[in-house]
């Protein structure tokens, strides 16, 4: 477990400073073994999807895997008054998805007090920045909200599909 206090890291695109804490098999302590090495907090990328709102900027983080582990679940927890839906990451593509989203097998919930973001990551998948099985786990992602129709589609995007 990791987490940045509050103050420690401020990027300047970031309305204000709020804890984070990221934890690596929250939902299955048993099953992880993981060891989250590196969290850091920088500035959102300058060009974001229309309507995508990063309020704590970007997360990078860094996790080598317990041996024999080829993916690692994760539990994000940030203050609900953020008004954020989901943990986003850019695909290999880059395309911007909510990997605490059912299609992903993430969830968001609420857990004493905080919001709880909950995704997983493949070593070397398309959500792990490095691209290789290497039993570390590198990716950069977001806390943010963004406005979605009853279809998963964003507002304003012309075809483009949002999960």
């Amino acid at each position: 477990m990791l987490s940045i206090p509050p103050g420690a890291s401020q990027p300047a695109d970031t309305a204000s400073s709020t804890p984070v804490t990221l934890v690596a098999g929250s939902q299955d302590p048993d099953s992880s073994g993981a060891r989250i090495t590196r969290l850091e907090q920088e500035d959102a990328p300058a060009e974001l999807p229309q309507g995508m709102e990063m309020p704590l900027g970007l997360l990078s983080f860094e996790a080598t895997l317990a041996t024999g582990r080829s993916s690692q679940t994760f539990s994000l927890y940030v203050d609900p008054a953020l008004g954020v839906n989901g943990y986003w990451a850019r695909d290999s593509a880059g395309h911007w998805v909510n990997l605490s989203s059912a299609p992903y097998g993430g969830k968001v919930a609420h857990e004493g007090g905080r919001l709880r973001l909950d995704f997983e990551i493949a070593d070397g998948g398309r959500f792990d920045a490095d691209g290789q099985a290497n039993g570390v786990i590198t990716a950069p992602g977001a806390v943010a909200r963004m406005p979605l129709s009853l279809m998963g589609q964003t507002p304003d995007a012309a075809g483009g599909l949002w999960f």
